[in-house]
C-alpha cells in the first residue's frame, strides 16, 4: 500500500496531491485500488478513482464481467459525470491512460471563480460517496479473494504488475517530484518507494 499526501508551493499558488494505491499480491488477479485527488486551486480538483486491471481487458472478457460488470462499478463514474462542474480528465501520459479501466473516474471538477464552497460540497458529497462506494466494491469483490491461475498466467501477471509499478514511478514521480521538492529529496523518496515496490 502506498499512501501519500503532498503539498507544494508553485508560482501561481500551491498544489495538494493525496494518493492511496493498494496493490494486491500474486495470489489473486483482482484489480488494484487507486484513489488520487490533485487540487491546484481552491476551486478546482482532479479526481482519479479506479480498480486498476491486472489483465489485458480485450483478451479477458470474463475479467471485465467479474470485476466491472457484475459489481456495477461504472455507476460511480456515471454519477460523478452528471455534475455540471465535471469534465473528463485526460492525462498527458499515454501510459497512465493505458493502465486504467474503462470504468475509471478521471474527472476535472472546476467550480469557477468564487466556487470554494461549491467545491467543498462536491468533495464532501458526491466525490466522497463515489470513493467510499468504489472502496467498498474493491473490499467486497477484490481484496480478500484468491484466483486459480496457471503458472504461466500468474508469471505474466507478476511481470505486468512490475512493469506498471516501475513505469508509474518513472512517469509520475521521477518527472514531478524533483520540480516540487528538489533533486535530493526527490531521489531519496523515489528510492524508498522503489524499494517498497520491489522495482529498480
Amino acid at each position: 500500500m502506498l499512501q501519500s499526501s503532498l503539498h507544494c508551493k508553485v508560482p501561481n499558488g500551491a498544489i495538494d496531491i493525496t494518493c492511496l494505491l493498494i496493490f494486491l499480491n500474486a495470489s489473486t488477479d483482482a484489480p488494484h485500488f487507486l484513489m488520487e485527488f490533485i487540487q491546484g486551486s481552491p476551486t478546482s480538483i482532479v479526481v482519479l478513482l479506479d480498480l486498476l486491471p491486472r489483465k489485458d481487458l480485450a483478451l479477458h472478457p470474463e475479467y471485465i464481467e467479474r470485476y466491472y460488470e457484475n459489481t456495477q462499478v461504472d455507476k460511480q463514474r456515471e454519477k460523478v459525470e452528471e455534475l455540471p462542474q465535471a469534465r473528463p480528465y485526460r492525462s498527458r501520459s499515454l501510459f497512465l491512460r493505458s493502465t486504467v479501466s474503462l470504468t475509471a473516474i478521471l474527472m476535472s471538477i472546476d467550480c469557477g471563480q468564487g466556487g470554494e464552497g461549491t467545491l467543498e460540497e462536491i468533495v464532501r458529497g458526491q466525490l466522497a460517496t463515489a470513493a467510499r462506494a468504489l472502496l467498498q466494491i474493491w473490499l467486497d469483490s477484490c481484496a480478500d479473494h484468491t484466483s486459480e491461475m496457471e503458472e504461466g498466467e500468474r508469471e505474466n501477471m507478476i511481470k505486468r504488475d512490475q512493469i506498471v509499478r516501475s513505469k508509474s514511478i518513472e512517469v509520475d514521480l521521477t518527472s514531478n517530484l524533483p520540480r516540487m521538492f528538489g533533486p535530493d529529496v526527490a531521489d531519496r523518496v523515489i528510492a524508498e518507494i522503489q524499494k517498497a515496490f520491489g522495482v529498480q
